[in-house]
Order: C-alpha cells, then structure tokens, then sequence
C-alpha cells in the first residue's frame, strides 16, 4: 500500500485523541436522548432516500464504526452489521452496547486498521458505510478510492465526510483558537469555551455529546483534512459510482424535462460546475438558524447577494487569521449559528446500466399478435 507508514502514522496520532474521549460515542442515558438519538438516524435515512425497510436481511459493512450506535440503528431493522473500528476501546464500548439487547447476534467486530484489512472482504457486503471517518485520516481520497474500487455491482455506498467550503468556518475557528492557545491542548479547550460557546451547547445539544468530547473531536484533533466537491465527485465518478441522494442535496430544483431523459451522472462536476460553484458558496456561508423567516420572504437574487458578500468576510477573516493579525471582533461571523455543513452526505450505487443483457434476455421475441 502507498504510504502505508505515513497513514498509520497519522492513524495512531489520531487514535491518541480517540482513546482518550470517544467521537462516536453518544449519551443515550435515558429514553429521551434514546429517542432523540433514534429519530435522528431514522430522519438522515428519510432526507437520503434510504428506507429503514431496505436494512432488513442485509450485510452492512460500517468502516471506522467507533462505539456502535450507528451500527445498532442497522441491526434493529435487521441488518447483520461488520464494524472495522482500530481503537479498541471504541470496540469494548460496542459490544457492551450490543450485549444489554437481543440484537447480539447481529454485530461483529474487526478490532483493526482500515490499513491492515484486506478489501476484498468488501464484496461480501449489500452496503458500505464510512461516517465522519475519512477527513480524519491521510489523503482521505486515496482512501476512499481504496474502497470503491473493491465495490461489486449493486453494491451501496454511503459516506458523510467534511467538504471543504461546508467546513469552513469550523476550521476558522479551529484554526484561531490552535493560534491563540499556541497548539496547547488545555489552552485550545479554554479558548473554544470563552469565544465559541453557542457552537460548543448546539453541537452537545445535537451530538448527544459532553463538551470535552466535542473540543477533542472539532478542535484538537491533528487530523482534519476536509476535500472540495470537485475531488470528491471526481473519485466516485472513476469508480463508476452512480449518485443516488446526498445532504445537502446536488440535485438542480429547476429539471423539469422529461423523466426518461437520460440525465448526465450528478458525480459527473464538470457537468454542473456553475450549479456546484453556487452550492459551494452556500455551504461555506450558511448558518441560518431561522430558515423560516427568510422563506416568508423568498428572494433568490437577494439570498445569491448576501451569500457572496459573507463569502467575501470569510476569505477575508481567513487571511486575517493565517497572518495571526485577527481580533476577538473579527470572529463575530463564525460564532453564530449551525457554522456551514458539519459533514456532507453522498449515496451512490456500483451500477450496471449496459443494455446488452437486457437485449440478448429479449433475443426469442421479435413481435407480438395482438388478437
């Protein structure tokens, strides 16, 4: 494998943080966070197309599954679920989970590297899934190539990774607060409590998280490579990945061709590079908390407007903050609100759509009576 050493390297950097505080793990403590935990799986399923009765007596292959909720979502729909999970803990934490139901049966557990596992296990699986995984690991495409070319048709693809423009002002905020505590881990943690304290209660509020878990994950971490959309749809798009759905959607509002058209590939970003080039400057600059308010008064032109003047603020913020010249003041744009994308979702599909099967099952018809 290329650059085998470098990516372990970087894994176990990673891995330092992990064993401390978990990122996949939630406090589902009680049945309200239960609950809560359980509607938001089941509303990603519904937003991406996904029905939670396709898991039933399917083969799911979860990359990087950490302490298990996700996997648990699966098995209770009736999924036989495979974690690949290096950090240990994570793996005990798992099956611990797993243990207090019925659904024990429906978990195994690979306590190794995505690095040290042979791929072709990949073809084994109905669905492969990689959440919030790939941007904390070496050259994230790469790796996510790594993957898709061991895909067989008909196989399901889901990943959520952070996206470049979607991403950021976290990484502004990550990026000022690594400078003003000087890369010091106890500073870094005093600084996002003090400057961003909005971002830090919606993120525990919505992760299910504590703080430290959040701070260590968001802010410490050594390990957060976001990709661009381009990159991104280029890697699917050689593997021959079909686009299925995707959060925040690709998909242009303004199609209204007829639905037989055959339709050019949404990984295909050449294809819409104008479209993506206005959804990119969107994610960078959306935060909106009250998205009722301004759909009262939908303005498209007035929204494309205020989206650029933001994206000129950020890449000016951004500057200011690379040149260590920024102001308390100066951060006011990255504290309020959702702060972009947190990660994007992509669902594609290993298709084959040749013809040629289809006309050679058909070769004994040539014509019908009508009587």
């Amino acid at each position: 494998m290329k650059n085998y050493k470098k990516r372990k390297e970087i894994e176990n950097e990673v891995l330092k943080i992990y064993r401390k505080v978990s990122p996949s793990h939630r406090n589902l403590i009680n049945n309200k966070t239960k609950s809560q935990f359980f509607y938001q799986r089941a509303n990603l399923m519904n937003t991406l197309g996904i029905p939670v009765g396709y898991f039933k007596n399917k083969k799911i292959l979860e990359i990087g599954g950490g302490t298990g909720e996700k996997a648990l979502f699966y098995a209770f729909y009736g999924a036989d679920v495979t974690i690949i999970e290096p950090n240990e803990n994570s793996c005990k934490i798992a099956q611990r989970i797993f243990s207090k139901t019925n659904l024990i049966k429906k978990l195994s557990i690979i306590n190794k590297s995505i690095f040290d596992v042979d791929l072709k296990i990949i073809k084994n699986f109905d669905m492969i899934s990689i959440e919030g995984v790939l941007h904390h690991t070496f050259k994230p495409m790469e790796n996510l190539n790594m993957v898709l070319k061991n895909m067989v048709e008909n196989q399901i693809i889901l990943i959520a990774i952070g996206e470049s423009h979607g991403m950021l002002k976290r990484e502004l905020q990550k990026e000022a607060v690594t400078k003003l505590a000087n890369n010091d881990p106890m500073k870094i943690s005093f600084y996002v409590k003090k400057l961003f304290p909005e971002h830090l209660k919606r993120a525990t509020n919505h992760d299910l998280r504590n703080a430290e878990s959040v701070i260590q994950d968001n802010y410490v971490n050594p390990q957060d490579e976001s990709t661009n959309l381009k990159d991104i749809c280029a890697t699917f798009l050689k593997n021959k990945i079909s686009y299925l759905s995707s959060y925040p959607k690709l998909d242009l509002f303004y199609i209204t061709n007829p639905w037989n058209q055959e339709r050019e590939n949404y990984f295909n970003y050449n294809s819409y590079k104008k479209y993506y080039g206005l959804l990119e400057k969107i994610w960078m600059t959306c935060g909106e908390e009250k998205i009722s308010e301004t759909m009262k008064t939908f303005d498209l032109q007035h929204i494309i407007k205020e989206v650029k003047n933001d994206e000129k603020k950020l890449l000016k913020l951004k500057q200011k903050i690379k040149k260590n010249s920024f102001r308390e003041k100066d951060l006011e744009i990255i504290k309020k609100g959702y702060m972009g994308i947190g990660l994007n979702y992509f669902v594609g599909i290993k298709q084959n759509t040749d013809d040629k099967k289809f006309i050679k099952k058909l070769s004994a018809y040539k014509k019908s009576k009508i009587n």
